[in-house]
């Protein structure tokens, strides 16, 4: 990775801590939230510290990041679940009981449409029972992290380039996901961002100071001013 897609990628962390940190400003804002979680996705992926990168020289089988994938997608959609289920005994809701009568082990022996799809459910549900949940101590953050474990498991079923990749595919993986993730914070979050200037101005000033990249890499050194 370049300083400059590095610097990149640290604006993009930066831009996911404020979105993070106002989550609750924008929480019934889904178009939003299903962009921060697409983004979230992007950045681990990029990111070299985090589990599917530190293995450059030795990169794990598609196989085996399907299956990482698919188990952390199937954990995150089994915690909602719980809290679901446990929300739908309470109400007496057969039909919430029904599509949340899901543990872990039967998420992680699911074909992989039907994980999906569950998993989509799960989350449509979550979302229009949240005020409830809440009780429970769900968060935003929970059902943010959901949609983020779909987006990458979806993206592993169509293209697990990372996993696969010699280093100048790799290479190649690299910038197609940051021209993704610059396309995704332009075309998208940003303009999202701009509803948020007059009502949150905090919120708002926070996002676009994430937003600069600073590539210290690239700072040429200011000539020494003659003592007089």
């Amino acid at each position: 990775m370049t300083d400059k897609q590095r610097a990149r990628l640290t604006m993009m962390q930066a831009t996911l801590a404020v979105l993070d940190q106002y989550a609750e400003v924008y929480a019934a804002n889904k178009a939003l939230g299903t962009a921060r979680a697409e983004l979230a996705a992007l950045v681990q992926d990029l990111d070299p510290t985090a589990a599917t990168q530190q293995s450059a020289a030795a990169p794990r089988s598609a196989g085996a990041v399907k299956k990482a994938t698919k188990e952390h997608l199937a954990q995150r959609a089994a915690e909602v679940a719980a809290a679901l289920l446990a929300h739908a005994d309470e109400q007496q809701d057969i039909r919430l009981h029904t599509d949340a009568d899901y543990t872990e082990r039967q998420l992680r022996r699911a074909p992989d449409n039907d994980l999906a799809r569950i998993s989509k459910n799960i989350h449509e549900q979550a979302t229009a029972h949240f005020a409830a949940l809440q009780n429970q101590g769900v968060t935003q953050q929970e059902l943010t992290e959901l949609v983020a474990a779909l987006t990458a498991f979806q993206a592993g079923q169509s293209a697990p380039r990372l996993a696969s990749a010699d280093g100048k595919a790799h290479t190649q993986a690299l910038a197609t996901d940051l021209r993704a993730a610059v396309a995704l914070l332009r075309n998208r979050l940003d303009k999202y961002l701009v509803r948020y200037q007059r009502p949150e101005p905090r919120f708002y000033t926070a996002y676009q100071s994430a937003r600069q990249t600073i590539n210290t890499a690239q700072r040429t050194e200011q000539p020494a001013k003659a003592i007089s």
